[in-house]
This record gives C-alpha cells, structure tokens and sequence, in this order.
C-alpha cells in the first residue's frame, strides 16, 4: 500500500512538472461511485433445532465512496488513480472507516504504442488468459442481475479478464490491405520473502495480423515462472504457447465465420525442501474448432465446436477458478453451535463479495460438483473432449434474445479406474422486451433461462449426478422510472461422484466419494427506483430455502430484506 502511495505521488509530481512546461495545462477530472447498502437477515429451519450459539438474526451493510482521479498530461502521459472511504454499517463518528487506494495506473500513447503501468487488466484467448463464469445466468432475472452486479464491482470483475499489477504494451498499425498488431505484458503474482519464496512472474503476449476482414492469424504466449533465488524451496516454471486462425466469410444473406485454436503447455515443478529433491514435468496440449453460420434474414445463428484438451494441459491464468467453493461464505457462515462452516449455496455465489477469487491459483482448485462438473475450469478444463452446437439470436432479431445449446463432452483418461466419464450439458434461455414489442411506452420484460447436467460413469467407480439450475424473472415499469421486479432462481442436484484433490505437482492423490441430494430456491421481489442512468435506488426481499435430503438437519431457511442505493458520476 506504502509503495501504491509513493508511486502515486511521484507520477503525479512528474505530470505536474512536465504540465507546467508544457503549452496547454493538464486536465484533471474526476469520476467515482458512492453506494449504501443495508441488509436484514435471518437463518431458521431444522439448522438451528438446538443450537444456542449460532446468531439467527442480524444487520449487516456499509456505506462507501469511490473517488477517481484523472490526470491528463496529454496522449503520452496519463494518471489514474481510485481511493476508497468505506464505513461498516453501525460505526459512528468514522470508528471504523477504512481508507485505500483501490486501483492505480499510468497510461499513454506514443505514436502507435499504448502502456500501461500498475494495476492492469490482461485477457487473451480463452486457453491462454481468461478469466471464466462457471455458472450459467445468462438469461437471469433483473433482480438476480442487480443483485450479482455488486459483488462483481467488488471484486472488479469486468468481462473476463484478470486484474494484475504489472505493465503492457500494445502496437497496433495499418498497412493497405492487412494490418499488425502485437501486445505484451509482464506482472508479478508472488513476491519474494528474499528467504524460501522466489518472485513468481506472469509474462507473455500475442501477435496478430489481419488481412482485411476475412482472415485473422494469431501467436499467443504465456510464461508463469519463479525468478530462482538460491536459498528457495521451490522452482515452478509454466509455459503455454497457442496459434489460431479465423476465417470469414460475409454474404448478402448469411455470414459464416470458422476459428481453430491449438496449443501446447509445458509445467516444471521441483521440491527442495524434500528430503530427495523432487522434479516432475508434464507437457500436453489442446485443440478447438469453431464454425458459426448467421443468417442475416432470421437472425439466427447456428455455432458448432469441438474440442480436446489433454489430461496435462495446464493454464492457471486460464483455469484459475473465479469462485472460490470451499470459502467461508459471510452470511450466517458459521452454524452448528458456531461450530461448522456453512457450506456455500447458489445464493452465496450471488451475494457474497468473499467468494470470489482474485489470485492465480498454480494448481486445479477444489469445486463442488454439483454446480458444474463437466468444465468446472472453463474451456481449458483438462481431460475432456467432445462437440456442441449451439442456434441463437442474432443482433438483426430486434426485442428477442434467445439460445439453445446441448454440449456432450468425455473424459480422455479415467480417474482412478480405466472407465471414463461422460457429460452432457443442455442450456438455454430467452428474454423478450414485451414493452417495445407492443409498443407499450414502458418496460416489460420477460425472462427465462437454464443449463441442465449429467454426468455419468460405468463400471466399479459408477458415477450418476444430475444437476438443474433454472431462472425465471419479470421487469414492469409501473410507473416512469419505478420498476417492479419478480425472481425464481433454483438448483437441484442428485446422485453421486468423486472429487479429485490435488497436489503441488497437480496429480490426483486420491478419491472421495460424494454424495448429493440438495434442492434450493430462491424468491425475490423488489422494487427500483431510476433517478437517473447514472444514480438508482433498490429495496429486494429474498427467501431463501435449502433443502438436504441427505442431511436433514443441515437444511434451513434465509430471509433478507435489502435496501440499496448506487450512484455514480
């Protein structure tokens, strides 16, 4: 935090310095959010049956104030910097009021270059850098929407990059026909302890060239490697290398678009701290094609992919796990006589800030099955392959948003016996803007959407799991700028599977046999109030039911009632 505050002050410094030889003055602007957030909570059902410990009931919330600072020197030098106020709800006098700097960057461009330095977002290819949403709520309720938006500012999660420190370059130039562009970057994900820890850095980049609009070709490397000291414990070293190509094609009357991406990963890990020092390396590799025909008439569009992803394929910047399941979750995290951790819950991963993850995780993280089992890492899951197809809306299909999807996906080595796993994923949804369909004047909005799974195995590790997430919500402006908002959210799962923990080295060492049977819903009626685009007020009442089959006694009930207001400037 001290060296975000003397590097913030030294830009600033320089910017002012060189601003005041320069002929026009800097600009300076500022933008932020301030946001109240108060809740009313309360646990019951068969979890509390003779607990005396555990509170059943509480308040919780804060108040805080995000201020961005903007310094323009000119189009070479730039500043951004963000400080944070926050005050916990029920502290007085500014008790308990926390002040950070949140995010900080300098930025430019010269001539055809662009930086940045300091708090940087990096995305590349989804086998590269990609930072993945495993569940699926494309087609959720507004509420649902509003609802996850918070937690997803708190945890800047911002389309599907990682948010990094460190520094990249991008070039970019135009030629007659085609045109290059080439970008890198460098962050650093561990620091050295200058005693058993070593710097780890995160590198890479990708190269581009384009040939008007119809070919593309790319190179993308990522380098995640430990800077060697010599009294470290441990050396990890991590490359992936990837080539893609897309190809398209446009017509009067229909677009077709065909994109392959392969690759190859290398992974080094030695132990010195063991007794007999321990080397082990793995390489492997993936393919994936994809082949995408809209027509432009119906604004329909059809995709198919198929992929291959070796049993070693190893990304972390890629499969990285953006929720954390085994995290404590915030609300009533503690039952039992405060004795158990609260298992996470569909509604945790909607509404806890404490879910989420926001480091590089070296190995496969631990997941609960039952919220996606066939790519709980993303794309570059390793040890899968199959086919999907996908229909969909296109932009040409005005008021209308829809899709349907099945993926059918098998294991290419089995874990823990010679069978292998099969999964089967059907996914769909459709929101219909009912209001500018009838030309209403106002907002109607419908929506309905949901993925159903199942994962199957034969032999003496049989495996049987099925596992439904469904969203149904409506969005009615009553009035101008007053909304009323509806939404059911649930999860069914049942059946059994193994989980698969992992060590240092990202080998199985083990199975253990689990077993599902769980139903939860989730209800939720609110209001909005739209003062603006830029400022809204929100009251929500959720309830909350978690039903174990299992585990009776660890099935209960959540109530919240939320009240929030959200502005920005």
């Amino acid at each position: 935090m001290q060296n975000k505050k003397l590097l913030l002050t030294s830009a600033l410094i320089v910017a002012f310095g060189v601003s005041s030889q320069a002929q026009s003055p800097a600009k300076f602007s500022l933008n932020g959010l301030g946001r109240s957030f108060i809740t009313n909570n309360q646990l019951s059902g068969n979890i509390m049956a003779g607990d005396t410990k555990t509170h059943s009931a509480g308040l919780g919330g804060y108040n805080l104030f995000d201020l961005q600072n903007n310094l323009a020197v000119d189009s070479a030098f730039q500043a951004m910097a963000v400080y944070r106020v926050r005050s916990e709800f029920g502290s007085f006098y500014g008790s308990a009021n926390s002040f950070e700097f949140r995010q900080f960057k300098l930025m430019g461009k010269i001539k055809e270059f662009k930086y940045e330095i300091g708090d940087v977002r990096v995305e590349l290819t989804p086998f590269t850098v990609f930072n993945f949403g495993d569940m699926y709520h494309k087609y959720e309720s507004e509420i649902f929407q509003v609802r996850r938006s918070i937690s997803e500012y708190e945890n800047m999660n911002v389309g599907s990059g990682w948010l990094l420190q460190g520094a990249h370059l991008q070039y970019k130039h135009e030629f007659e026909k085609c045109g290059v562009g080439a970008y890198g970057f460098v962050t650093r994900t561990t620091a050295t302890n200058e005693m058993s820890v070593s710097d780890r850095l995160l590198s890479g980049g990708r190269l581009g060239v384009h040939c008007g609009e119809s070919l593309k070709i790319g190179a993308t490397y990522v380098g995640l490697s430990d800077v060697d000291i010599q009294s470290a414990k441990y050396s990890y070293k991590n490359y992936v290398g990837t080539g893609d190509v897309e190809y398209i094609k446009n017509s009067d009357a229909s677009a077709l678009t065909v994109k392959f991406e392969g690759g190859a990963s290398s992974f080094i890990y030695k132990n010195q701290a063991a007794v007999n020092d321990t080397t082990k390396s793995f390489q492997d590799y993936f393919l994936d094609l994809t082949a995408q025909l809209a027509l432009k008439g119906p604004g329909i569009k059809f995709t198919l992919n198929v992929t291959d992803v070796g049993q070693y394929f190893n990304s972390p910047t890629a499969q990285t796990r953006r929720v954390v399941d085994n995290m404590n979750p915030s609300l009533f995290g503690m039952v039992n006589n405060a004795s158990v951790m609260r298992a996470p819950i569909l509604f945790d991963r909607m509404t806890s800030e404490q879910l989420y993850n926001s480091k590089i995780a070296y190995v496969l993280s631990p997941y609960l099955n039952e919220f996606n089992n066939a790519q709980p890492y993303g794309k570059a899951t390793p040890n899968r392959m199959g086919a999907s197809l996908m229909v969909s809306s296109d932009t040409a299909m005005k008021n209308i948003n829809f899709e349907a999807g099945v993926d059918y996906l098998n294991e290419i080595v089995g874990e823990g016996t010679t069978d292998l796993r099969n999964f089967m994923v059907v996914k769909g949804g459709v929101k219909l803007e009912i209001g500018k369909m009838m030309a209403l004047g106002r907002k109607l909005d419908f929506s309905v959407g949901g993925r159903m799974e199942k994962t199957s195995r034969a032999g003496a590790g049989k495996v049987d799991l099925a596992s439904t997430v469904a969203d149904a919500g409506v969005a009615f402006e009553v009035v101008k700028k007053i909304d009323l908002l509806f939404g059911y959210k649930m999860l069914m799962a049942n059946g059994n599977e193994f989980q698969a923990p992992r060590n240092a080295f990202n080998e199985v060492t083990a199975l253990t046999a689990v077993s599902v049977n769980s139903t939860e819903g989730i209800a939720s009626v609110g209001a909005q109030l739209r003062f603006s685009t830029m400022q809204a007020f929100s009251v929500h009442y959720n309830m909350v039911n978690y039903n174990n089959t299992l585990l009776t006694a660890g099935s209960y009930n959540i109530s919240q009632l939320l009240l929030s207001y959200t502005g920005k400037f």
